[in-house]
């Protein structure tokens, strides 16, 4: 499995979740706070256009990407499902990967209370590679926790990062796609297990 192929099977497990929901169920909260089925579903497809991603990191223009999702709203469901199916042929498949899944588990896990299978091992393999990029990269995303062992309880492997700025430490135990949603920001969701050392 490659991480495209990953993706593919992601969008279209969206998009036929999507096409299930009653009226009631795309007015349900998810585990983004703040918004809805429909407005996280809106925000997926307009990421994936040019001004999406520059809308989401510059604070002064969030007033344009909540303006782009409000427009596509309006189009309705149906519009919103139909520009799902169009895959943007220049978004690489690595930089959805992670995305795709915590954004399914987003819908799945929030007021729905719904759930799925979870990914295969060679899914997982997908994910933890994803994951190991993710917080090299971005390392605020858990600097809270001080220096962080991340578990893969799967096959043992561990992510190490170091806090010079802390003398805080934390292990963090679970499968792959667990821990790439606690690093996310879906704490309380993600099913893992933490121990935390305070010096």
């Amino acid at each position: 499995m490659t991480n495209k192929d990953f993706v593919k099977a992601e969008r279209e497990y969206m998009i036929k979740f999507l096409q299930k929901l009653t009226p009631r169920q795309w007015e349900a909260s998810t585990l983004c706070e703040g918004w809805t089925v429909e407005d996280l579903a809106a925000h997926i497809v307009v990421r994936e256009g040019v001004i999406g991603p520059i809308g989401i990191v510059v604070p002064q223009l969030h007033t344009l990407h909540d303006n782009r999702v409000k427009k596509l709203e309006a189009k309705g469901r149906t519009e919103i499902i139909r520009k799902l199916q169009r895959y943007p042929w220049w978004m690489p498949a690595v930089a959805n990967t992670g995305e795709f899944y915590v954004h399914n588990e987003d819908f799945l896990r929030g007021e729905l209370h719904m759930s799925r299978p979870a990914p295969s091992a060679e899914a997982q393999a997908i994910l933890w590679s994803s994951l190991s990029g993710l917080v090299k990269i971005n390392k605020r995303m858990v600097s809270d926790l001080g220096n962080l062992t991340l578990e893969n309880i799967q096959t043992s492997e561990v992510i190490i990062i170091i806090n010079k700025h802390s003398s805080r430490e934390a292990t963090i135990k679970g499968l792959a796609s667990e821990l790439l949603l606690f690093c996310y920001g879906r704490r309380d969701a993600a099913k893992v297990t933490i121990k935390k050392v305070t010096l």
